[in-house]
């Protein structure tokens, strides 16, 4: 995985670190941090101030993602002064990756400790302990001065405790207050609902895409046997058919369950029906038809036998190797897999399929949280300090363009990256033992596709969401910090393998109808009343 991909990686890794069907297992009791009407939620968050270095080739529509399909030759310095008034910073942050050397041997480390005016000494900790360790440090009260929080690792009873360790930091941004620090202006406004804990702003939100998934096929397969994507359910039946030969070692489809939920129209974890009424999505119509619709495509032997067998590992393997040729994850699976296949086989093609709805109606997409991650400043901290932190990651917020953007992902070019094809920097054999988007984390541009390599790749992503945003649908819950009551926490669980033995024909498709049935006997209708007046308390 490369500089770029950790990004998407972030992105799937938020999306598939909650629940799989009833919203996510917390912990606490109550409903605390976000869970605000509107016009309180606006007291605290930042001004949003958009600011652009480098005019991209493909503009944002209505808010998605702008593309560049030539990286910027010229780069602009956007922060004229040095954050750091020297000294040391303390900072923790995760590594999903092999933790590259530490200051004193580390040339990126000192080149953007000399730019930043101070030396940041990184508590880089292994992603799978990230969880442990940030619940341990809390509970001590021992934590650095700057601490990023992956919004799949809140620790337990979080919102309870979390102004007990860091700081508050409404007064420093909240609207017009953000402008001391312009580019994290620049960050949506969406992005900052998950640092607001208990009506107050506590953290610096590293932004993502809104869609945590999509379902993708591979587009140069789909050339070679004269086949088009869906425009509906019975599309997708009939393209499945055609293509699925077995004999030949090649599958329709691999997993595709939540996309098919979506297809027939997902309205989200929660939501309200027309009678008012909160509903999960495992009560509405579109989770039970999607189980039927999902079902027959594994009885008709359309989907892999890796899948069959409720096995995972191989998937992307499949994918890439043409025995699978359609599936879902996480957007930056793509970028990853062109990077992984390009080099052996260039004519690798992969797409995202359109969103389409089962009847050929109006698709939709409910969208999630766009923030992967969120870092906090130490409570005990004095304000001046707390300023200077803020600029770090106002620096590290640099979008595209600039010279502090590219320093943090390249480092120094011709050092440790050089310009391949669209100007794209590329990291040489030094720059990938040393660089990794350690500083980065601190704080992110909004989303931008800057893989200019891969021009087909810009093109595609960038019509892709442009499409999905104009059918985004955001849920009552979006933008509320909601803990559930423990004692509902195995229920996920517990449905998302009742749904898998109807999907793999182990229980009847009949048996469908008594999921929703079961889970509200199980504890869904507490779970019902608990969101019921999380909602209604914020005025939803």
């Amino acid at each position: 995985m490369d500089n770029l991909t950790r990004r998407g990686f972030f992105g799937f890794s938020a999306a598939v670190g909650g629940a799989f069907l009833v919203g996510c297992g917390g912990t606490a009791a109550q409903h605390t941090g976000s869970a605000l009407d509107a016009d309180a939620l606006a007291k605290v968050l930042p001004a949003h101030i958009p600011v652009e270095f480098a005019k991209p080739d493909l503009p944002g529509v209505n808010g998605s993602a702008p593309g560049y399909l030539k990286f910027p030759d010229t780069l602009v310095a956007a922060v004229e002064e040095k954050p750091l008034k020297g000294g040391e910073v303390t900072a923790m942050t995760p590594a999903f990756w092999p933790v590259p050397p530490g200051l004193g041997e580390n040339s990126y480390y000192d080149v953007v400790n000399e730019r930043l005016g101070g030396v940041v000494k990184f508590d880089l900790v292994q992603g799978s302990d990230y969880a442990a360790k940030l619940a341990a440090m809390m509970a001590g009260r021992n934590v650095p001065e700057m601490t990023v929080m992956p919004t799949f690792t809140i620790p337990p009873r979080f919102s309870e405790g979390v102004g007990e360790v860091f700081r508050d930091l409404t007064d420093f941004l909240a609207g017009d207050k953000v402008k001391d620090y312009p580019l994290l202006a620049n960050i949506p406004t969406d992005a900052w609902h998950a640092c607001v804990y208990g009506g107050r702003l506590y953290g610096v939100p590293f932004p993502d895409k809104p869609f945590p998934e999509a379902m993708f096929y591979r587009s140069d397969v789909f050339e070679q046997l004269g086949v088009e994507p869906p425009k509906n359910a019975d599309g997708f039946v009939a393209l499945c058919k055609e293509v699925n030969d077995p004999g030949a070692n090649r599958w329709a489809v691999g997993d595709v369950f939540r996309s098919m939920i979506r297809m027939f129209g997902d309205p989200g974890d929660w939501s309200r029906d027309p009678s008012g009424k909160v509903v999960n999505k495992i009560e509405t119509e579109a989770y039970t038809e999607a189980v039927k619709f999902t079902q027959s495509l594994y009885a008709a032997g359309y989907v892999h036998p890796d899948l069959v067998a409720g096995s995972t590992t191989r998937v992307k393997e499949l994918f890439a190797g043409g025995q699978m040729l359609v599936y879902q994850d996480g957007l930056g699976a793509w970028r990853e897999a062109l990077a992984q296949q390009r080099p052996t086989n260039p004519g690798f093609r992969m797409d995202a399929f359109p969103l389409f709805a089962h009847d050929g109606g109006e698709p939709s997409y409910p969208v999630s949280p766009p923030t992967a991650m969120v870092t906090l400043i130490r409570k005990d901290l004095p304000d001046d300090r707390v300023r200077e932190l803020l600029k770090v990651a106002d620096f590290a917020a640099a979008p595209i363009g600039t010279e502090e953007h590219f320093l943090l992902r390249y480092g120094t070019e011709g050092k440790h990256s050089a310009r391949g094809a669209g100007g794209a920097p590329d990291l040489n054999e030094l720059g990938r033992k040393e660089i990794t988007l350690t500083y980065g984390f601190l704080a992110s541009p909004p989303d931008a596709i800057v893989e200019t390599q891969y021009p087909d790749y810009v093109e595609s992503l960038h019509a892709w969401l442009a499409d999905a945003q104009q059918h985004q649908v955001k849920p009552p819950t979006f933008g509320l910090r909601i803990e559930e009551p423990a004692e509902h926490s195995k229920l996920p669980k517990q449905f998302e393998d009742r749904t898998n033995d109807i999907l793999r024909g182990r229980t009847p498709v009949s048996e469908v109808g008594k999921l929703a049935e079961d889970w509200r006997k199980a504890g869904g209708d507490e779970l019902r009343e608990f969101y019921d007046k999380a909602l209604t308390d914020a005025g939803r």
